[in-house]
């Protein structure tokens, strides 16, 4: 019998290894987020468990990047840098550690979002004089612009591809629009926006966004892409500031967003750079989609400063890379 019981518990032991970690409700493997962090003319793309942990960072010598979008078979990042001169969008091979430069242009290209069926990077340029949505093929051909209104930031996909939702700013406000693909069928979803940018579920049924919360400061809200179901997913304290566009994770259980806090009374500003001195190291948190709530700190990130974009790596990166611990410095130089 003795035997037996071995082999039992031996199964048991391979059957739940096999699963994601799970602990106090917070999944390991698949929720791993991205972020950059610049430095003295350096940037780093680290990886990042939500518990804290450094899966691997990719270190980009003496150049900064300033956007990502992560392919959606998790082996190629789109980032954006000003290594030639203008902001310009590249491409990153992560197994093959190969660069490859996509726009060409003397405007500035930025907010790449990849498609997630692969064909397509939406983006981000004012190289016709307003700063409008364009969208190329995954390898930079076929430039099409999508958007005529200006004033356009932080598209997004929906998980089918088949819609691009985006934010445009009038006298000061943030509306949330929704378009096909193909930049028709343009609607307006919300306004009273606090910043920029949205984030697609992953089921395709709602839109996370920033707004002013009912009774305190900037907080995170859903709403379904009819325009129905507005919901408050977030309760800040008055003095905190949400700094980037929220994340939704691949599962569709958490939010992530960048959380800082006023060090005192805010007070005007002329330069954008300024205006970040008011508020403390901003620190990446998640918020759970079903029950909301003031968020969970990833108190790591605090320590990197998570001063550039962040994203959720897709899931199919793990299949592609090493699991947690081994770190790879060198993926990035250029």
């Amino acid at each position: 019998m003795r035997p037996i019981l071995i082999y039992a518990v031996l199964g048991m032991v391979l059957l739940l290894s096999s699963f994601p970690f799970v602990s106090n409700g917070w999944t390991v493997e698949s929720d791993v987020i991205s972020f950059i962090f610049r430095d003295n003319g350096n940037s780093d793309l680290y990886l990042m468990d939500i518990r804290g942990e450094v899966f691997r960072h990719i270190t980009f010598r003496t150049v900064n990047i300033y956007g990502h979008t992560w392919s959606p078979d998790g082996g190629s990042f789109a980032y954006v840098s000003r290594k030639n001169g203008d902001l310009e969008i590249y491409v990153m091979d992560v197994k093959r550690k190969k660069h490859r430069r996509l726009t060409h242009h003397f405007g500035r290209d930025s907010e790449p979002a990849w498609s997630p069926n692969g064909k397509w990077i939406t983006f981000i340029s004012d190289r016709a004089g307003d700063t409008d949505i364009y969208r190329m093929d995954a390898n930079g051909k076929n430039v099409k612009k999508l958007t005529n209104q200006g004033e356009c930031n932080k598209p997004t996909w929906s998980p089918d591809s088949q819609s691009i939702a985006f934010t445009s700013s009038s006298e000061g406000e943030y509306f949330m629009y929704v378009m096909g693909a193909d930049g028709k069928r343009l609607r307006r979803l919300v306004g009273g926006m606090s910043i920029p940018g949205c984030s697609w579920s992953p089921d395709g049924k709602q839109i996370a966004f920033i707004s002013r919360g009912a009774e305190r400061g900037m907080d995170i809200f859903s709403i379904d892409i009819d325009g129905k179901n507005l919901r408050q997913l977030t309760w800040l304290d008055q003095g905190a500031f949400i700094f980037r566009s929220p994340a939704w994770s691949p599962s569709g259980k958490w939010i992530a967003y960048v959380l800082s806090e006023l060090i005192g009374p805010l007070k005007p500003v002329l330069l954008p750079e300024d205006f970040e001195k008011g508020f403390e190291t901003p620190v990446v948190c998640v918020v759970n989609t079903v029950d909301g709530g003031v968020g969970k700190p990833i108190e790591a990130t605090r320590e990197l400063g998570a001063s550039g974009s962040m994203n959720w790596v897709p899931e199919e990166f793990f299949f592609c890379f090493s699991k947690f611990g081994e770190a790879d410095n060198t993926l990035g130089e250029t």
